[in-house]
């Protein structure tokens, strides 16, 4: 038997309907048990390719009936199957095929004994467990309350009914990965902005402190049991370009400065949905197959000759500028890195070349 489409009723059977080559179009009535209790059968038509029960109205309808596509109403009362339902045949459950017609206008369909058929039970829950399967993948969903089955330590749901655990699932969350966007003011329009602010570090001129830069929030500055005056003896300063433009692109300066030179330096931090690892990339403008480019830009850190060395960052290539920041502080300073030659290998880096870099995500 070639099972078409399935349908349980709320009894629990369960109705399958499909065609059978010797008998002609079929519909079959299970228990849970799987045990046949009625079979209905039309020789010489096309196959049922859908079922409905209506369990109210005591009718079943299925589609294709006959020779054209239309609905047809058959009566559920059914035919019982016999004294002996079920047979063994090769140590497998099998049931007894026993067909009725019936009349339909002009169209006679009589009644007829067919010669008794077997066909496994087993073989037909397989084909009924793909089609379960299939009618899931459409959204078309056979829910197993119906069944009976019972979930959270043998609880039947009908009896608890409904608690927060047959609530949905929330949604996932927004996560993602976060980077540092070095001397923007803003992440891309495409990528969330979790804050933006100014860069900072130790002094230039200090043996000790820090050694890396942070993005400094302007906004919602928070403070807590704070005290006047300096104690402790470790400080954060803003950090500033230094030497010329150089290779930077000066599309997003203010208008008439072509110099970032004492500026202090803008930085964004940003938040990337769906993508979960990032990495800075020295030497390199673009990044590997499969990898997104949050931005490129320019090695940056402190000077070899100051007292205080720092984290190398990407600065980007087309960098802002704090406004009204050019006072020439000099606390934390920022310096092009160029390549040296001989401790790098020659080729693939030349002596005195500014070092670009790409920040990627995935």
């Amino acid at each position: 038997m070639d099972p078409e489409d399935i349908s349980i009723d709320g009894n629990d059977n369960l109705w399958v309907v499909g065609k059978l080559a010797s008998l002609g179009s079929y519909v079959v009535k299970y228990n849970r048990d799987g045990q046949a209790l009625a079979k209905f059968g039309v020789p010489n038509s096309r196959a049922f390719r859908a079922i409905a029960v209506n369990v109210q109205s005591n009718h079943i309808l299925v589609t294709n009936f006959g020779t054209s596509s239309w609905f047809m109403p058959i009566r559920v009362s059914g035919i019982p199957v016999g004294s002996e339902p079920v047979k063994r045949q090769k140590g497998r459950r099998t049931g007894l095929v026993l067909l009725a017609g019936a009349c339909l206008g002009a169209v006679a369909v009589c009644a007829v004994l067919m010669p008794l058929v077997y066909f496994t039970l087993a073989d037909l829950q397989v084909k009924v467990d793909k089609l379960i399967d299939e009618r899931s993948q459409k959204g078309l969903e056979i829910h197993s309350d119906s069944l009976g089955e019972t979930v959270n330590g043998n609880e039947d749901r009908h009896r608890r009914g409904a608690g927060p655990g047959d609530r949905p699932p929330p949604p996932p969350p927004r996560s993602g990965a976060v980077y540092v966007r070095w001397g923007k003011e803003m992440c891309a329009s495409d990528v969330e902005t979790l804050y933006n602010g100014v860069v900072g570090a130790g002094n230039y001129n200090h043996k000790g402190g820090s050694g890396n830069y942070q993005c400094l929030p302007l906004d919602n500055v928070e403070w807590n049991k704070t005290q006047a005056g300096y104690q402790h003896h470790s400080y954060m300063y803003g950090a500033e370009y230094q030497g010329g433009v150089g290779p930077f692109s000066t599309e997003n300066m203010p208008e008439g400065i072509t110099n970032p030179a004492n500026y202090d330096i803008p930085c964004s931090v940003c938040h990337v949905v769906g993508r979960f690892a990032h990495v800075m990339i020295p030497a390199r403008l673009s990044c590997p197959q499969g990898w997104y480019k949050e931005y490129s830009g320019y090695l940056m850190s402190s000077n070899y000759n100051h007292n205080s060395n720092s984290d190398f960052i990407c600065v980007d290539g087309a960098p802002n500028l704090v406004p009204g920041s050019a006072a020439n502080e000099n606390g934390a300073l920022l310096y092009l890195v160029e390549a040296q030659c001989g401790s790098l290998p020659n080729g693939p880096y030349v002596n005195g070349f500014e070092l670009t870099c790409v920040v990627c995500t995935k």
